[in-house]
């Protein structure tokens, strides 16, 4: 009786000891997946642009939303999602994690522009939509979409290409959504669209740009002429790639991938865009559009690039980011409130800072928010946003495809980025790049200069300017499960063949650029 006793004592003993070595479950909320493979026994995720290796065992759960139960396949590189964990024996032990059902999941309301349609079928937000019997269409009213609220419209042929269309349905096994009701936004060019095209030309100055007078006949001649020279994009100043063929070829690339409603010259007038694509000799590897259509490729990006595809994914990409007016629509939503650039980046300026910097006193986390507006404004201040990176990966998919190329080169140049973003020597170059170009800007802060910041608030500043989807490796990694997802959904029957790569003629423009 006394063993028995005794046994159970140590057994409750162990129970104990074991109950105090698990810590309180943990939730972090959007974390990215970086690793997750057979025999799935563990999990590395980034957290706080940090990583952390959890242990997965049969109790972890896997789950889309909070409650559906999916396999734990679903999980890939790049997948965002919330995880509970627990600490046991200075170990993390991973016990739910969920997927993001908005993500990955069965929407059921998107919004996006119409693309194309073929009778009752269309391409909105880079998807396919299909109508039935019962599918209604009607106008929203809002200032801007130029119809009457609740007017009906009887199919996609009654609706102007580049409307905006909020799509309410439910996804098929083929991938197609049955659309239950579709609201109608014209999108027409009104005063605060206006007004902000206004304060977006204070924004950069081409007044150092020149135009190549003589094009070799081999050239494409772009509608408004190619360039060299100068550029400032807020108060940093870019010199263009001083070649004709290269500048020709990225012209003739981005033209060709543009959506058939965009290359019309009423489209133009209307929205007060014209797309026009400039190549930048600059070391560090980005891209980016201002919401006029003027679009930027660094050299150094496309000294990464394998093949023509590679350029049309980057080059489609920031065409989704003009033709879904995500900067306009962000100028919309927050021009109402006190939510300015600066505050929105202040609580990651903080953040930041306090791995950093002693933030006692505001000097230095005043004068890191004055520089980073002034160095580079609002309108090309590269704050990722994950809403529309997604949709813009999603819909410059379509882009690519419907010009004719493969978009599994997509993937392939993310893989390519996901390498050398992850190289610390690479990035040591990168940021030494960007220091370099920060250091010759010429100030007229006042007090409030660069000096202020110092050694540390300098670091801080670059890696501001380079926090865009091309140059941070998480960014990269989840732009990479995106695509991945697309392929294996939206694309899976495909026939990949038929499409162009277009490595010949990539080889002959940027032979130059590489050496």
């Amino acid at each position: 009786m006394k063993t028995n006793l005794k046994l159970l004592w140590y057994g409750v003993l162990f129970l104990c000891i074991q109950y105090l070595s698990a810590q309180k479950e943990e939730i972090w909320k959007e974390t990215t997946v970086f690793e997750f493979n057979e025999p799935y026994e563990t999990i590395t995720i980034n957290y706080d642009d940090e990583e952390f290796v959890f242990n997965v065992t049969e109790k972890t759960k896997f789950l889309l939303g909070k409650k559906q139960r999916i396999a734990k396949e679903r999980i890939s590189i790049g997948s965002t999602v919330d995880v509970a964990v627990v600490i046991e024996n200075r170990k993390r032990m991973l016990t739910k994690i969920l997927l993001n059902k908005d993500e990955y999941g069965e929407v059921k309301k998107f919004e996006g522009v119409i693309e194309s349609y073929e009778g009752d079928t269309a391409v909105i937000d880079g998807r396919k939509v299909a109508l039935t019997d019962k599918t209604i269409i009607k106008c929203n009213g809002g200032s801007d979409c130029a119809c009457s609220k609740g007017r009906s419209f009887l199919g996609f042929d009654e609706l102007q290409l580049g409307s905006f269309l909020t799509v309410y349905g439910e996804q098929n096994g083929d991938g197609v959504y049955m659309a239950s009701e579709i609201e109608v936004c014209k999108n027409t060019h009104g005063k605060v669209d206006q007004e902000y095209m206004l304060n977006l030309s204070k924004d950069f100055n081409a007044s150092n740009l020149n135009q190549f007078k003589n094009i070799p006949a081999d050239v494409f001649k772009a509608a408004n002429g190619l360039h060299n020279g100068t550029i400032k994009l807020g108060n940093l100043e870019f010199k263009l790639l001083d070649d004709i063929r290269v500048q020709g070829y990225i012209n003739m690339i981005g033209n060709r991938i543009l959506p058939t409603y965009a290359k019309e010259e009423s489209f133009s007038e209307e929205h007060e865009v014209i797309f026009r694509f400039y190549v930048i000799e600059s070391d560090v590897p980005n891209a980016s559009a201002l919401p006029n259509g003027m679009i930027f490729i660094h050299t150094g990006l496309l000294r990464l690039m394998e093949n023509e595809a590679q350029i049309a994914t980057v080059l489609g990409h920031e065409i989704a980011h003009v033709t879904y007016e995500h900067g306009i629509r962000k100028y919309k939503t927050t021009r109402f409130t006190n939510s300015n650039l600066g505050e929105k980046t202040s609580k990651w300026l903080k953040k930041t800072f306090k791995k950093k910097i002693n933030m006692e006193g505001t000097l230095v986390g005043n004068a890191l928010n004055t520089t980073l507006e002034y160095t580079t404004p609002e309108t090309v201040m590269s704050l990722f946003n994950k809403k529309n990176e997604t949709q813009s990966d999603r819909v410059g998919l379509y882009y690519m495809l419907e010009a004719g190329y493969d978009p599994r080169e997509a993937a392939s140049f993310w893989k390519i980025m996901m390498e050398n973003t992850g190289n610390q020597k690479f990035m040591n170059k990168v940021f030494t790049s960007t220091l370099g170009m920060v250091n010759n800007i010429e100030t007229d802060l006042g007090t409030t200069d660069y000096d202020d910041l110092g050694e540390d608030g300098m670091g801080v500043l670059v890696k501001s300017i380079l926090e865009t989807v091309y140059t941070s490796h998480p960014l990269v990694i989840k732009r990479l499960g995106d695509i991945n997802h697309l392929l294996s959904t939206t694309y899976t029957n495909t026939d990949f063949y038929q499409l162009e790569v277009g490595k010949e003629s990539f080889d002959k423009h940027m032979r130059k650029l590489k050496e």
